[in-house]
């Protein structure tokens, strides 16, 4: 059904036959109808979008209006736009509407909004906003859509439209702002971070002018200087600097203004509002306006007072440590393993190896030691690659310049890089010589005391000294003289490492001077030849070559009994541990030395009684305590028929007393050993001889005592009175 009336449609068929326009009256003329209701059907087509007028002087020209139809027109936008009459009901929708609901035009066209797959905008908030569009208001307004596979955003405009028919609709339009809404969320959320790394970094953020004037100052500098942001802004960076230091931090700052580029790790000390210093490592970036020019610096600066200190303590710990390396007594080295290079050697290293580390760094072993020492300077460091562990060496004998033997120990340890590869190998080398020869020393000390406690006499005891002294003084010749109580002369002992012809000049040194160098209380040396020119009698000690000479009295009551003297061919002089040796050995002499005088005595003394035991013409008995024959001199067993062994050990009761007398005797001997009774002055008392024989004796007896007074047998002398 047409919706206009047929007049209507009359001026619509003429005004497209004059596309050029007609006025009123030529309308009016035309069509045969009254001016007045021509212009108010005009009216009507005007609102209604039909026609198009333009105005020459007093007279309007009408025109059709040249319009695309509603649905092409809305599927050009690329908004979605769907269009409602006053009922609710959806008369067109575009395909970008469609797109968003996922729908088809069926779906939704033709259909009441709430009923449609528009549904989700028949909200009682956005019914509000339509009323208020139908009431002639322009509204928009933002709207969050929601779908299985996300939300999208929307900027919603509700236009008020009147169709063909004058009736009133809507017309909505959504504008897709998901994008923009993403990117001011992802906005802000980039802001809150930065915000939130800004305030809780521990750096401080700084933005400068070329001024050096504080522009913008990060909240961080409370907790920093002391001071809030606000305090700080407006005020040039060399407000906090402490005065003493103005000098120097300008110049540093100047230099990267004046270059106007980036720039990192600038050292800045502050003062902080408590008046403590505090040291900042800053870095910048230089800022440029919207043309172009400088504008200063934006400076990221980090408390680094604690670091220093802590690098302070810590190069002050590396000397320490460095200077305790250089220092002990231990030889430390340090190899490079990719080439086998050594890269360190302390002092005592140097020393071993006669170089300084100059002259070694780089270099190798065979570079550095002679051959002899080069399989110990790599030993341990194949095992050290293969396990990374550390590795002792075994306890390694070596012969050192000057032909001194040497004591080494050393241990490998694994250094490894930031890759944790092994990159060096640390050698730690200790000179056990010193423990070694202790060692040795306290053994052969022990040895010693052992040997002298069973020697017999001087001469086997000075021998002893002598073996004793070259084994623990590394020197490989020495002789040992006794000193003659009455002339004062060396009588030679014994010698090792020497010629015969040397022990043949030298039985006998008269006393002189010759003698009184070797006879003075301490260890003298000095070269064989030397020795020689203090008298001609010492001639044989150059004849020997021998490079030095080291002699040691043996003392007993402060007066000299024996000399001690070593010698080497190779040692330029007497190694202190060689003097500390022979001092040793000649003092653990000197504390046996009495001893073995005192026996010397005792044995002469008792040589001398069995001389005279021998020789008495009576009949000596010693009997122990428990009756058994000790012993019986050589008139008794005459006397008696028996030789001397066959009556030591036996009993005096049994084997030499009548029977009828045994028991009586026995029992008086007993009393006299318990000290109940004393022995008579003299007593003649019968015997029995080898042959049955009885003969009497005079006896006179004597009880034997030990030191503590205890009786320990008796001695009874005897001469024969009868048959």
């Amino acid at each position: 059904m047409n919706p206009y009336p047929e007049e209507i449609s009359r001026i619509l068929d003429r005004l497209k036959a004059n596309p050029r326009g007609m006025s009123v009256s030529d309308l009016s003329r035309g069509l045969g109808v009254n001016r007045n209701t021509v212009s108010r059907y005009l009216d009507m087509l005007l609102i209604a979008g039909e026609l198009e007028m333009r105005t020459y002087g007093k007279a309007k020209v009408f025109y059709l209006s040249q319009r695309v139809p509603l649905s092409a027109v809305i599927n050009l936008s690329a908004d979605g736009v769907f269009v409602l009459n006053h009922e609710f009901t959806v008369v067109q929708a575009n395909d970008r509407v469609l797109e968003v609901v996922q729908a088809t035009r069926d779906e939704v066209v033709g259909k009441p909004l709430g009923e449609s797959r528009l549904s989700a905008f028949d909200h009682p908030l956005i019914r509000g906003r339509i009323e208020a569009a139908l009431e002639g208001q322009d509204v928009v307004e933002e709207v969050r859509f929601l779908r299985a596979d996300g939300e999208l955003f929307f900027r919603m405009k509700v236009l008020s439209t009147v169709f063909n028919d004058g009736s009133p609709g809507i017309t909505i339009l959504l504008e897709d702002i998901t994008e923009q809404k993403r990117s001011e969320e992802a906005l802000r959320e980039g802001e809150a971070k930065f915000r939130a790394l800004v305030e809780d970094i521990n750096d401080i953020i700084w933005n400068i002018d070329e001024a050096w004037t504080f522009v913008y100052v990060s909240p961080k500098s409370f907790d920093l200087l002391g001071y809030a942001p606000e305090e700080v802004e407006g005020h040039n960076i060399m407000d906090f600097v402490p005065p003493a230091e103005h000098e120097k931090v300008k110049k540093r700052l100047e230099e990267h203004l004046h270059s106007k580029k980036p720039f990192s790790m600038v050292s800045i000390p502050m003062m902080h509002r408590n008046g403590g210093r505090i040291v900042f490592e800053a870095s910048g970036t230089p800022n440029f306006d919207e043309i172009g020019c400088f504008a200063g610096y934006r400076m990221v600066a980090r408390d680094v007072t604690e670091r220093q200190q802590a690098e302070r303590r810590m190069r002050g710990w590396k000397s320490f440590l460095h200077s305790i390396v250089q220092n002990i007594p231990d030889m430390v080295f340090v190899k490079e393993v990719r080439e086998g290079t050594y890269v360190f050697f302390n002092r005592a290293a140097e020393e071993f190896a006669g170089m300084c580390s100059k002259e070694f760094t780089g270099k190798r072993d065979e570079e550095i030691f002679p051959p002899h020492l080069v399989p110990f300077m790599s030993c341990g460091e194949e095992e050290v690659r293969k396990r990374m562990v550390p590795y002792e060496c075994p306890e390694t004998a070596v012969t050192l310049k000057g032909r001194e033997k040497h004591f080494l120990q050393v241990k490998k340890i694994p250094i490894s890089g930031g890759d944790g590869e092994l990159k060096y190998i640390l050698s730690i080398i200790c000179d056990i010589t010193t423990h070694v020869r202790a060692d040795l020393l306290l053994r052969e000390q022990r040895d010693l005391a052992l040997a002298l406690g069973s020697a017999t006499g001087l001469g086997e005891a000075l021998s002893l000294c002598l073996k004793t002294s070259l084994q623990v003084s590394g020197m490989e010749a020495g002789v040992v003289f006794a000193v003659d109580e009455t002339t004062g002369d060396l009588i030679l002992v014994g010698a090792s490492g020497l010629s015969e012809k040397f022990s043949e000049a030298m039985a006998r040194v008269p006393a002189g001077p010759a003698v009184g160098p070797f006879l003075e209380g301490e260890v003298k040396s000095c070269p064989g030849v030397v020795l020689a020119t203090t008298d001609p009698a010492l001639g044989p000690f150059a004849d020997e070559t021998l490079a030095v000479v080291a002699s040691r009295p043996i003392m007993c009551q402060g007066l000299p009994v024996a000399v001690l003297v070593v010698a080497s061919r190779h040692h330029a002089v007497v190694p202190a541990y060689a003097t500390h040796a022979l001092e040793t050995v000649a003092a653990q002499v000197s504390n046996v030395i009495g001893r073995i005088h005192a026996q010397e005595r005792v044995r002469m003394e008792r040589d001398r009684a069995e001389r005279y035991l021998e020789v008495a013409g009576v009949m000596i008995a010693v009997i122990r305590t428990d009756g058994t024959i000790e012993r019986m001199n050589r008139m008794g067993c005459r006397i008696l028929g028996y030789r001397e062994d066959e009556l030591v050990g036996k009993n005096w009761f049994a084997t030499l007393v009548p029977a009828s007398l045994r028991e009586r005797f026995e029992g008086n001997f007993r009393r006299l050993m318990e000290g109940v009774v004393v022995p008579p002055e003299e007593e003649t008392t019968p015997v029995i001889t080898r042959d049955g024989r009885e003969v009497e004796v005079l006896w006179h007896n004597t009880i034997v005592r030990d030191e503590t007074g205890c009786i320990t047998g008796l001695v009874s002398s005897g001469d024969v009175t009868g048959p």
